[in-house]
């Protein structure tokens, strides 16, 4: 059972994740420094069945690129004294919190996607995670972002109208999946989800199709925000809202949810909320690098699976209105970072209008854990795409060179 989960960090603060059971609700958690002193006093939650135990603490008033520790207990009760409480595997975490804004120190992240887990042992995703761990210890990376598909709940079959179903879905990619339980408790992890965490291809429109798509949607994301969005940043905006922005170092990002208020019939695939605010923080501070994460990819030209994606004629009146605010302000430092189609590129976008002009970047990385077949790159996508959109002009461009169409993978920013 997944016990700890380390989320959103800044550099003075921390998410902690935890998940209690029926028999020990009561979860307790110390906070350490390096040298094994207490940090603070104890925090102590009882976690409710309605919630699936799950529980989401933040630590704060820490120090800036300070190491810390944290260790996680349950018991019957919170009045339970130490040695009634009991310890469960990779229940302490250790991570170090983020390098005070504006110092210009440099940092590392890794980012992926698709973690297939559900066919047993023709597709174990073990060997994956415990190179991720590696990865990351190798490159002292400072948080690792979930870009979507962290769950396959209609795979081998279609979902049912279940939350047990969409639990037991996570619990058999984190629990039954001992590296990746270990590498949640390694450092920080930000999550986003795409179609997989729903069902294939979700789109508002389904409701024609036959689904409930409401009834669908909001028990797949009511197992959503226990196991994912819990412990992300806040999100701004109302209820039903899981885009976010986090800063590291000198770098910004936000985070876009591509599903929720997806429909492709009236062009959406971001709601109103969400792209007002997208606009606005790409004219922040425009010439800062900034990362935004998209669950499909926004720049490459897709061929197999087109409907779905940014690229489709549907989304390319959204798309030119993102477009032409990063053309109007000069956002010359952003790089989009997706995953989804189970390969890795790097791919750049020149957007122009008249004799404006000015280029994006987009790096790929997926999948963490797959069975589909080695890709090449004109199988998928369109290397060298010169097209337009309303108002403006665009040329798509994949660099062949960078293009990984095998399994399994990751990316490691610098």
């Amino acid at each position: 059972m997944p016990r700890l989960i380390l989320g959103h960090t800044t550099h003075n603060s921390i998410k902690i994740w935890l998940r209690g059971s029926e028999r020990w609700p009561a979860a307790f958690v110390e906070l350490l420094d390096e040298q094994d002193h207490p940090v603070g006093v104890i925090k102590k939650v009882l976690t409710e069945a309605e919630e699936f135990f799950t529980s989401v603490i933040e630590l704060t008033q820490l120090q800036a690129n300070t190491a810390y520790r944290v260790k996680v207990s349950f018991a019957k009760t919170k009045s339970a004294k130490p040695d009634e409480r009991i310890r469960d595997a990779y229940t302490e975490g250790r991570f170090k919190t983020f390098s005070s804004p504006g110092n210009g120190a440099p940092f590392r992240f890794l980012f992926g996607s698709c973690n297939l887990h559900s066919l047993g042992l023709v597709a174990r995703p073990d060997k994956a995670w415990v190179r991720i761990s590696q990865i990351a210890r190798d490159n002292n990376a400072s948080f690792m972002l979930h870009c979507g598909d962290q769950i396959y709940a209609d795979i081998p079959l279609s979902p049912p109208i279940d939350i047990d179903h969409y639990r037991r879905k996570y619990l058999d990619a984190w629990e039954d999946c001992v590296p990746a339980r270990r590498a949640l408790t390694e450092l920080p992890h930000y999550m986003i989800l795409d179609d997989h965490e729903i069902t294939n291809n979700f789109d508002l429109q389904m409701q024609a199709k036959g689904r409930d798509t409401d009834a669908l949607l909001r028990i797949a994301m009511k197992a959503y925000w226990e196991f994912q969005h819990s412990h992300n940043p806040n999100t701004t905006g109302g209820a039903y809202e899981y885009h976010y922005r986090f800063d590291c170092g000198d770098a910004s990002f936000f985070v876009m949810d591509t599903r929720y208020h997806r429909d492709s019939s009236i062009g959406r695939m971001l709601d109103e909320n969400q792209e007002a605010d997208l606009l606005r923080w790409i004219g922040q501070n425009p010439k800062k690098l900034k990362f935004i994460v998209s669950g499909v990819p926004f720049v490459g030209a897709v061929l197999r699976d087109g409907n779905d994606k940014w690229s489709h004629s549907a989304f390319d009146n959204q798309r030119a209105r993102i477009l032409k605010r990063i053309l109007d302000v000069g956002a010359s430092n952003i790089i989009f970072l997706t995953g989804d189609m189970h390969t890795s590129y790097h791919a750049t976008l020149d957007i122009s209008e008249g004799e404006q002009t000015i280029r994006i970047h987009e790096l790929m990385s997926s999948p963490i854990n797959q069975i589909t077949p080695k890709t090449k790159l004109q199988q998928s996508f369109h290397a060298d795409l010169e097209s337009e959109l309303p108002g403006l002009k665009i040329r798509s461009t994949i660099d062949p060179h960078s293009f990984y169409g095998d399994h399994s993978n990751v990316m490691v920013v610098s």
